[in-house]
């Protein structure tokens, strides 16, 4: 029996994650207001140096708007998962409170709350689980689904996954055209209030240019969150919460960068540990690491995901139920007939 099935081990772990779970209104506070206020100087230092970049010439205003705005993008994606635990309520002891604090950190990153909690609650109800809908995230058809597609279905699934278009061109139109559609009226007030006080302080085209590889790394992240080799997916039959948990999410290991590496840690604010949040959702993610470090064999399972390993899973798009693993469209060209595509590998 294998140990997240045993009911001692699910006690002990769920004590475990119980003891790092509580908000804290304080914390709450700091990691919102930090946030927003360090956005709002990168914003501002980033627009100041290209602005003196164009009136001087200097290189040096160049290489300093650079390193700004890749901080700037950082911080955007930041805003962005801040805004995912206010989403779960996992900030503020107040629901109310964390419900309405998210529209705003969600308007910095171009998210609509209402379309995130929607869409987001599904991906946690139906993640890894082969009857459901697996839309959600990446990677999401399996083998058999792609074979026993129409020609046009498998040449629009091929296409989608092509690492150009899923992480180059589907990430901005995500959250700059279907987050807008489909967000309710208030949240799109919200967003046109914050455009026009970009215009007004001249930081509009700042927001733009930072805003498109924020949302490109943000899809990477979660495209690693879930996408990698040895994942696990199972059907309804055989499905597991646990499981899901340990074994069908990526504990994201980043290398270590010198002098900026505090700052990016600061910025990806326990995204690292997806597994961790998949297990208590409700956990504040700047208590994940702690949790994660703190839990020792109870993570044993969980598989280890390296930057390299991350950008080489862009190209795992399919889930081969025969071998149990995710693989690439390799022998599965879009305009092959199915029946004489391999069975297994890619």
């Amino acid at each position: 029996m294998p140990p997240w099935a045993r009911p001692e081990f699910r006690q002990a772990l769920k004590a475990h994650l119980a003891g790092y779970a509580q908000p804290d209104d304080r914390r709450a506070v700091f990691e919102v207001s930090l946030t927003v206020a360090a956005y709002a100087a990168f914003l501002a230092l980033t627009t100041f140096c290209f602005r003196q970049f164009a009136a001087t010439g200097g290189p040096w205003w160049f290489g300093a708007g650079l390193l700004s705005g890749i901080g700037l993008a950082l911080l955007q994606v930041r805003a962005f998962l801040v805004h995912h635990d206010l989403c779960h309520q996992a900030l503020f002891t107040s629901r109310r409170l964390n419900l309405l604090v998210a529209p705003l950190l969600g308007t910095l990153a171009s998210t609509s709350s209402s379309v995130w909690r929607r869409e987001h609650d599904r991906h946690h109800r139906d993640s890894n689980n082969l009857d459901r809908s697996q839309d959600g995230q990446t990677a999401a058809w399996t083998v058999a689904k792609y074979e026993r597609s129409k020609p046009w279905q498998r040449w629009a699934y091929w296409l989608l996954n092509q690492r150009l278009v899923l992480f180059g061109l589907v990430p901005p139109l995500y959250f700059l055209g279907f987050m807008r559609i489909a967000a309710r009226w208030y949240e799109n007030v919200l967003f046109a209030g914050f455009v026009a006080l970009l215009w007004w302080t001249g930081t509009l085209v700042t927001f733009g240019a930072v805003l498109i590889p924020a949302t490109m790394y943000g899809f990477l992240i979660f495209h690693a969150q879930h996408t990698g080799p040895t994942l696990v997916r199972r059907h309804t039959a055989d499905y597991d919460f646990y499981e899901n948990g340990l074994r069908g999410s990526t504990w994201l290991v980043m290398p270590r960068v010198p002098v900026l590496g505090p700052f990016i840690d600061w910025c990806l604010y326990g995204v690292q540990f997806h597994h961790v949040h998949h297990l208590h959702p409700s956990m504040p993610a700047w208590r994940q690491r702690a949790c994660h470090e703190a839990g020792g064999a109870f993570f044993s399972e969980t598989p280890p995901l390296r930057l390299g390993e991350a950008i080489k899973s862009t190209g795992l798009t399919l889930y081969d139920e025969a071998s149990a693993r995710l693989v690439t469209f390799e022998g599965r060209p879009p305009w092959r007939d199915p029946r004489e595509a391999p069975v297994n590998g890619g």
